[in-house]
């Protein structure tokens, strides 16, 4: 046998023996099972890969066309019997079919048979023709080629986006909810250096989800790992158009030598080409294939009156605070829409001033029910007060809006209300009768037309007609009371000194910690540690604005940041460090010296205000 001449290699071909006799001496096993066998399509079923035995064994995901793995959960349990570990792992997988037939799942060891999971039309009626394999006519992805599920991988099959929609035809106003994925290959993808962004100025964007959902994918048998955003996408007018979505990533490039041509047949997994090889990185711009629409505008025939621009499917409620009340008490009606649509043009005047009633302006909260904000409620509340007593009815209230599913607007009302208004006090006295003004009894022994004394006849005599407060017993009251008073004066002086101590020592406190950020983003910055300096930088920026702002430094988000310094000069620069320090831990974003500089400048000048001189 000869042996290789190279010493790399040589060393390569001796873990290479040491890998092969260790993975002789332990024997793990592994099982598969899929439930249930027989699905919709539009449903997932469970596939547990279960391994067990002496040492760790990676079974990677099962590569089939037509269904998506993903993983869900792992569980893991260690067993140590006669100093031998024994590790069983059950992994727990949701399989997804993108069509209907019969697919094959290839056996996760040679003992074991191959699964058949079996996958209906969604109406329920026929089946698909048997496949053996799970083969659905599909063809492999190949770099840079467009696949049936949305797919385009780049020239170097390193990543790819993807936008997921549930239709293409849409009307001017509507919100639909859509995905945006982007894989990135494992072990070639440095990181990603932005969110994903719309190349269109026919649509807008709204609720992007901050975090996107991790997740792994099998791609023609490489492992990628899948990022996930959620947002509403809208149209602003009719027309034909394509939407197209685009982010920016570092990957890695591998140069090499010809001569190690093989190393990369001996190392055939990507990590370990690009650990022994050297790398690069290098700024690509990976873009989804463009998605057609056809955008319809609103028709005009048959549009209410009332109409708002609420585009989707809801249903409204009406309730009231109380039954009853008395006159002159205020009452709030409340109007629930719920439903799914663009809830951002859901309005309502609700009741209007008039007849029994005399009423406000409503205010309105809303409450979603998923991640972006395409199901929820939103509630109207009105206080109203009743111009008389008596009973009453609220009237039913009602709703406009733009029905996609059906094409047509739709009106749909609420159920009358039925409340109870007593008479106030006030009136209640003003509707008493008078008493007669000869309606006194005369005393007992006395005529009834006889003169009566002006003051009651009491049993006790005066000695003086001098006031009480004139009189010696009591002039030590009025010094009492001014000794209390100097003692409340002095007390309530010195809480308001003790308060303005502890709001000192909270101000200087606050300042040393902005000042020790800022010692550790300068360190950082000379590092050249981005995680550690964005860290650092938005800590510093939290601090300084909750005390502007009156709140707590975890409650300084990005939304507080639009909200409050939508027009401030520093807001851009501001909202960039939150968000490059939301991504740090896992994006791998390396800013240059001139970032760094500017960054610094910002923090510095923002908080300079705050620091005690």
């Amino acid at each position: 046998m000869r042996l290789p001449s190279h010493p790399l290699r040589w060393l390569v071909s001796a873990c290479a023996v040491t890998l092969l006799a260790a993975a002789a001496a332990a024997t793990p096993s592994v099982d598969a099972a899929i439930e249930p066998q027989q699905i919709t399509l539009g449903e997932s079923a469970q596939l547990t890969i279960s391994t067990s035995g002496s040492g760790t064994l990676s079974v990677p995901l099962p590569v089939v066309p037509g269904l998506e793995f993903r993983v869900v959960g792992q569980s893991r349990q260690v067993q140590i019997i006669n100093g031998t570990s024994f590790e069983s792992t059950s992994t727990l997988v949701r399989v997804t079919p993108e069509e209907a037939g019969i697919f094959t799942i290839p056996s996760m060891s040679p003992k074991s048979p191959p699964l058949v999971l079996r996958v209906t039309p969604s109406n329920g009626s026929g089946s698909s023709a048997p496949n053996p394999g799970g083969s659905q006519g599909q063809t492999p992805l190949l770099p840079g080629a467009g696949g049936a599920n949305g797919i385009r991988l780049t020239a170097d099959g390193s990543a790819f986006v993807r936008l997921g929609i549930p239709k293409h035809e849409i009307y001017v106003g509507e919100s639909i909810p859509v995905e945006i994925q982007v894989g990135l290959r494992d072990g070639f993808v440095a990181s990603i250096n932005g969110l994903p962004k719309l190349n269109s100025s026919d649509f807008t964007l709204n609720n992007l989800s901050n975090q996107p959902e991790r997740s792994a994918k099998i791609i023609d048998g490489k492992q990628y790992t899948l990022l996930t955003w959620r947002t509403l996408l809208a149209a602003v007018k009719p027309g034909t158009f394509s939407v197209d979505f685009e982010t920016p990533l570092t990957v890695k490039i591998r140069r090499r030598p010809q001569g190690d041509s093989m190393l990369d047949d001996l190392l055939g997994d990507p990590f370990m080409q690009n650990f022994f090889g050297m790398t690069v990185p290098k700024n690509i711009t990976v873009t989804s294939p463009a998605t057609a629409f056809t955008v319809l505008a609103l028709p005009t025939q048959g549009r209410p009156a009332d109409f708002g621009g609420a585009v989707g499917n809801f249903k409204i409620g009406t309730d009231i605070s109380s039954a009853t009340a008395a006159a002159g008490d205020p009452l709030t009606l409340r109007m629930h829409v719920s439903g799914a649509g663009n809830f951002d043009r859901v309005d309502s005047s609700m009741l209007h001033t008039g007849g029994e009633w005399k009423t406000y302006d409503p205010k309105a909260t809303f409450k979603a029910t998923d991640p972006v904000g395409y199901r929820g409620e939103k509630t109207f509340e009105q206080p109203l007060i009743a111009t008389k007593s008596g009973p009453h009815t609220v009237p039913p209230l009602a709703f406009s809006f733009f029905n996609p599913d059906t094409r047509r607007y739709e009106t749909v009302h609420s159920a009358p209300l039925n409340v109870t208004v007593t008479p106030s006090a006030a009136e209640y006295a003003a509707n008493q009768a008078p008493p007669p003004a000869n309606s006194a009894a005369a005393p007992a022994g006395e005529a009834p037309d006889g003169l009566r004394p002006d003051h009651p006849v009491t049993g006790s005599r005066a000695s003086t007609l001098l006031p009480p407060y004139f009189q010696p017993r009591y002039l030590a009251i009025p010094s009492v009371f001014s000794l209390l008073f100097a003692a409340g004066w002095m007390a309530l002086r010195r809480r308001e000194r003790n308060a303005g101590d502890s709001l000192r020592a909270r101000e200087r406190a606050r300042s040393q910690r902005i000042r020790s950020l800022l010692e550790t983003m300068s360190a950082a910055s000379g590092a050249g540690n981005a995680a550690l300096f964005l860290t650092s930088a938005r800590s510093a920026l939290q601090h300084d604005l909750s005390a502007r702002w009156q709140i707590a430094p975890e409650q300084v988000t990005l939304e507080e940041i639009d909200a409050r310094l939508g027009a401030d000069a520093d807001h851009g620069d501001i909202r960039q460090i939150f968000a490059l320090a939301d991504e740090a831990n896992y994006s791998g974003h390396a800013p240059n010296a001139t970032d760094f500089d500017r960054w610094t400048q910002v923090v510095g000048r923002r908080t300079s205000s705050e620091q005690p001189s």
